[in-house]
Parts: C-alpha cells; sequence; structure tokens
C-alpha cells in the first residue's frame, strides 16, 4: 500500500511499518533504500515524560502542520516492568480551521482494539511483555492503552493527513507509576 509516492507501508513478520523509500532506477537494476528506520526513537519530542504525572493529567499541545500531506502521531513508551507502566487514555487531535473537526479513529480505544492504531516494535525491542490495550486503569470508557514494554521503547502511531497552516490541537490523558527508568514521549513527524 502506498501513502505518497516516497511513502509506503511494509509488512515484514506481521507488523506493519511506515518507511520513506527512495527507489533508484538504472539500465540492469532496480534499488530501493529504506531511510526511515521504524524501530528508532524520534529524535525531535512535542513532549517527553519520565516519573510524572503519577495519576491521570489532561496534556495538551498545539501543532501547526508546515506542509500538506501524511503525518504520523507517534507516542514511545519504555516502561520498567507489568507493574511499572504507562496508562495513555481519550486521544484526541482537533483541526481548529475545519470546524473543530477530529482527525484520530479510535482515540478513546473504546472498540477494545487497536482500530486505527499501529504498535511497533514489540517483539523486536519488548519480548513478549509490550503495549497493548487493557481494561484496567482507565480514564473514561472500558478501555486504554497501556505502555508496558521493558526497558526499550515501543511505539503507538497514527497516521493523520494535515493541510499547511492549520492548527490541529492534541489533548490525551496519561499516567505512569512513577519509577525513574520510565519513559515517554509523544511526536508528530
Amino acid at each position: 500500500m502506498t501513502i505518497d509516492q516516497n511513502t509506503t507501508v511494509i509488512s515484514f513478520e506481521g507488523r506493519s511499518y511506515i518507511a520513506v523509500v527512495t527507489t533508484t532506477y538504472d539500465t540492469t537494476s532496480v534499488s530501493q533504500t529504506v531511510t526511515n528506520n521504524s524501530c528508532n526513537t524520534s529524535t525531535n519530542y512535542l513532549i517527553t515524560y519520565t516519573t510524572s504525572p503519577t495519576t491521570y493529567q489532561k496534556q495538551t499541545y498545539t501543532y501547526t502542520a508546515t506542509s500538506t500531506g501524511m503525518n504520523i502521531l507517534e507516542f514511545g513508551f519504555k516502561a520498567v516492568n507489568q507493574v511499572k507502566t504507562w496508562h495513555l487514555d481519550d486521544v484526541s487531535l482537533i483541526d481548529k480551521n475545519a470546524s473543530n473537526s477530529e482527525m484520530l479513529v479510535n482515540g478513546g480505544f473504546e472498540n477494545g482494539s487497536l482500530v486505527g492504531w499501529q504498535i511497533l516494535c514489540s517483539s523486536i525491542n519488548c519480548g513478549t511483555i509490550a503495549g497493548n490495550i487493557t481494561q484496567s486503569n482507565c480514564h473514561t470508557g472500558s478501555y486504554c492503552y497501556e505502555g508496558m514494554c521493558r526497558n526499550a521503547y515501543d511505539f503507538l502511531r497514527q497516521t493523520i493527513l494535515v493541510t499547511s497552516g492549520h492548527i490541529y490541537i492534541l489533548s490525551f490523558w496519561l499516567y505512569t507509576d512513577g519509577h525513574n527508568a520510565q519513559a515517554a514521549y509523544v511526536n508528530i513527524s
């Protein structure tokens, strides 16, 4: 599946990765180079977290798109163990220039599944303990996301179409169990 001419979804071992692919042609061969390794943490963060918030708190960020096209909303979570984890719920991305239209699918995880979302790098970085949908300690409703990849990051992502110059309001509810070896971040790229 091609998202645009330079961005492709690559399936590998049952998982999908979004990557920028450069294709070069000559008279004898075709080669492709993947220039975006999905299992590396982002180098630019909108927001980062370590030991707080230790109770659910609403997080809000205003984002202005600098170009039109596909962007990725990415949450990266690194936990300590199955007890020291992150909880994410009620994620929303509103386009202020389009009558406050909601941009995300299943932001509250109330489908009880990851419809609209991708979890990446769990089997590579986390072994058998990785982030997933849970019914425990949710902010509202019956379901939320629990980031529990031990000592490494896994990623929760949703691809969105943004318009240059539009203002977007990202909001979500987040809490952690507060261990100093935990970390999380949010990025839109």
